[in-house]
């Protein structure tokens, strides 16, 4: 009987020591704090503006006789670039009111006259022994024409059209706002075509000698504020 007491006690203690065992053996759990740090990068990018393509120098065709006269054509192209967001204007002046003039004779091909000041003709109207220079504008967006250069299929400065070869004036020494587009241009830019006529009726009067004439025109193109 002493000896079967015994046989237990001694279980009794290895249970205890494996209970005990397992305890130290078992992992703890435990857990882990973690800190955030966020921040921010800002970087400021300026509007610019450029002629990606500058006007070239136009040599109207054809030559026209000086008494019986014809009609020459000439056009140039520019073509816009800028970021801001505002878009931008163009103005054009002329270096002189007269028109076109000569190199060596200083005679003039006049400048184009409107039949409403300011306003340009939806067609180009030169009187009888008359002579005229005078230009239009054309965009490849319209809407970024100003009004006066617009049209509604008969008359100019009215509408949202953009006739081909429509709403001739003259260029002047006083600039004016011929393109006005609201927001950036496209990646290739904004394009604005410039063309130019001259009419020389038969008998011309005043007389139109024989030289080579010339009209120097300056195109200015200004971030929208």
């Amino acid at each position: 009987m002493k000896k079967i007491i015994k046989v237990i006690e001694q279980s009794t203690i290895a249970l205890l020591m494996l209970s005990l065992g397992f305890l130290v053996v078992e992992p703890a759990v435990s857990s882990s704090a973690s800190a955030i740090s966020q921040f921010t990068e800002t970087l400021g990018v300026t509007s610019e503006i450029a002629f990606a393509q500058s006007g070239s120098n136009i040599t109207m065709t054809p030559n026209l006789p000086g008494i019986t006269g014809g009609t020459a054509n000439g056009a140039t192209q520019v073509r816009v670039v800028t970021n801001n967001n505002t878009g931008y204007n163009m103005t054009i002046v002329a270096s002189s009111s007269l028109g076109m003039i000569g190199n060596t004779y200083g005679g003039t091909i006049p400048a184009y006259v409107t039949s409403a000041n300011g306003v340009p003709d939806f067609t180009f109207t030169t009187p009888a022994n008359r002579a005229r220079f005078g230009y239009t504008v054309e965009a490849s967006t319209t809407a970024d024409l100003t009004q006066m250069f617009k049209d509604n299929g008969t008359a100019c400065n009215t509408g949202s059209a953009d006739a081909a070869n429509s709403c001739w004036i003259a260029a002047t020494t006083t600039a004016v706002q011929i393109i006005n587009r609201s927001s950036y241009t496209a990646d290739n830019g904004a394009t604005t075509t410039i063309k130019f006529r001259v009419v020389i009726n038969s008998n011309p009067s005043p007389l139109i000698p024989e030289d080579t004439y010339v009209a120097t025109t300056t195109l200015t193109a200004t971030e929208n504020p």
